[in-house]
């Protein structure tokens, strides 16, 4: 059997920012236009480990390589934000399909502490149906690739989708020139009467950061020195 390989090389990137999507007619379009997409029941699907089990059964000399292509880290911390994968599939020393997966860290509980291993098994259950050990779509009844692990993904990827957009509020430039004079001031105040009253008085910029430090931060460091 020839060496099969996907086209799942569009995977590797190295930068943490997202690519510009082109936009999608069927999301972009009014609501009665939208295209119907088919609910599923993920308990319908084949886990990772059933299809390594009826692999496993079939060829007693079976053997998967996974080994880490690239791991995306934030710049700052250096911490892992994305792990990409790849899983090889031999029989005996014969190499028989390769695939990739990749998983981005606390995208679900399962990745907020183990990303790199979710990751390793769904590159395992790709590769394996490259190799010929598919599943069946519960819908068409028809030779499907995906796995439970994979249409979980999918199910987090439409979750993500329904939920609102986070507001993140930019502060004026009135704003940080308030803040920017307040917080040294805060350093000389002698009562905590004196810092209740600028806590109340400027509730709307507490969390206008100047210099690395918020009003709130300087308010409660001295409410601790007091």
């Amino acid at each position: 059997m020839p060496l099969i390989t996907s086209g799942a090389w569009r995977y590797f990137h190295m930068s943490v920012v997202s690519p510009k999507v082109a936009p999608d007619p069927g999301r972009d379009a009014p609501h009665t236009e939208r295209r119907h997409i088919m609910a599923f029941d993920l308990n319908a699907y084949e886990t990772v480990a059933e299809r390594l089990q009826r692999a496993h059964s079939d060829h007693a000399d079976l053997r998967i390589i996974t080994e880490i292509v690239d791991i995306v880290r934030d710049p700052s911390t250096l911490r892992p934000l994305q792990y990409i994968v790849k899983a090889s599939v031999y029989y005996g020393d014969t190499l028989k399909a390769v695939d990739f997966a990749e998983e981005m860290v606390g995208s679900s509980p399962v990745n907020k502490y183990s990303a790199l291993e979710n990751c390793s098994t769904s590159a395992a259950g790709r590769a394996l149906s490259m190799a010929g050990y598919l599943g069946v779509d519960p819908n068409s009844k028809k030779p499907t690739r995906p796995t439970r692990n994979e249409m979980e993904k999918v199910e987090r990827a439409k979750t993500a989708e329904a939920k609102p957009a986070l507001v993140v509020k930019v502060p004026t430039p009135e704003e940080i020139a308030k803040a920017a004079i307040l917080i040294p001031t805060v350093a000389h105040i002698t009562t905590k009467a004196e810092l209740k009253d600028i806590y109340k008085t400027n509730e709307s910029i507490l969390e206008v950061r100047v210099d690395g430090v918020t009003l709130l931060d300087a308010i409660n460091k001295r409410l601790v020195q007091l």
